[in-house]
């Protein structure tokens, strides 16, 4: 299955992209990948990676054109290639507990890449695994897409504020509610 999307701006052109990959020689599934062109160079995000190091320099409107992109997968309850496992980037532990859920589905890619471009300095802090939990009822929710859904309606409330300011708050809030990300850290910034 593929499905593409594209936003451009001001010399600068992005493009997410759902590709089929193989992971470990054991896990099977989709990743969604960024394509961009910086400096008249094309360049792709690794689809075993979430470092998305030259994405995360980006200035907040950019990023802000490739979350609107993300948020296109809502309703994608294909599974990704990866596996979960405790993710960092910037030597923070951030990982506490160990989930029970060993995949996650191309869903959960989207908004754990969202959480890698918006908070790329302590994201590990807050979204380490790829998995998402029900706090009422303490249990993981990566094989239910409806909660997912749910999530995402937080998540693009989140965005439109965002447009609307023409920023990216330091302030995390998908630790707030009813779903959450494993681990279920708070902002360490208070909410503007």
């Amino acid at each position: 299955m593929f499905f593409h999307s594209c936003a451009s701006g001001q010399g600068d052109a992005f493009t997410v992209e759902k590709k089929e990959c193989f992971f470990k020689k054991k896990y099977s599934g989709s990743k969604l990948l960024i394509h961009y062109i910086k400096d008249s160079i094309r360049k792709s995000t690794s689809p075993y990676s979430y470092g998305l190091d030259d994405l995360v320099q980006l200035p907040d409107a950019k990023k802000l054109e490739i979350i609107d992109q993300l948020l296109k997968y809502e309703n994608d309850t294909t599974t990704c290639c990866l596996d979960v496992i405790g993710r960092g980037y910037n030597g923070i532990e951030g990982c506490r507990g160990v989930p029970k859920s060993k995949r996650f589905n191309i869903q959960i890619d989207a908004l754990f890449m969202i959480n890698r471009l918006a908070w790329p300095k302590i994201t590990e802090l807050y979204s380490c695994y790829n998995v998402l939990v029900d706090t009422l009822t303490n249990e993981e929710i990566n094989n239910d897409p409806k909660k997912i859904k749910l999530l995402f309606q937080d998540y693009r409330k989140w965005y439109d504020e965002c447009k609307a300011k023409g920023k990216i708050d330091k302030y995390f809030p998908f630790n707030d509610g009813r779903y959450a990300w494993f681990g279920q850290r708070k902002s360490l910034y208070p909410k503007e």
